[in-house]
């Protein structure tokens, strides 16, 4: 019993970085990680059509935190002069319409049985992230 517990302090100081990190995360930061692992479900289960349902979830969570992403400042806020920054944010909302809009076109395709059409809305999705993060990520 007495050998447990050096093992349980070292796996404790081990494991703390791990989480650290998350409890670090900003609020935009998680709503990202909700998008994240939502496409990469989606994008893993969207031509199944006993998912569709599921599908349809998923696509109101991700459109859920796309939204209230909106409210939030990216980090790169910081770093752009003042006299840029309501411009740089106007941008980053219309990003992020942009992408409540996707999700909308592939929500629409999954309730219509359309799952080739949805699969390949996903790629504009992806598009869109990949754009976003280039503008509006911090490095």
């Amino acid at each position: 019993m007495k050998n447990i517990f050096p093992l349980l302090a070292l796996s404790l100081c081990i494991l703390t970085p791990l989480h650290a990190g998350e409890e670090n995360d900003s609020p935009l930061e998680g709503q990202m990680k909700i998008l994240a692992r939502g496409m990469r479900t989606l994008g893993n289960q969207i031509g199944d059509p006993s998912k569709q349902q599921e599908n349809i979830s998923l696509l109101e969570t991700l459109k859920k935190a796309a939204v209230d992403s909106k409210t939030l400042d990216p980090r790169k806020t910081g770093e752009i002069p003042d006299a840029k920054r309501p411009a740089f944010l106007a941008d980053y909302r219309t990003e992020l319409d942009e992408l409540g809009d996707a999700l909308n076109q592939v929500e629409e395709a999954v309730k219509a049985g359309q799952y080739k059409k949805a699969k390949s809305l996903i790629a504009t999705v992806n598009t869109i992230k990949k754009e976003g993060h280039g503008k509006f990520k911090a490095d």
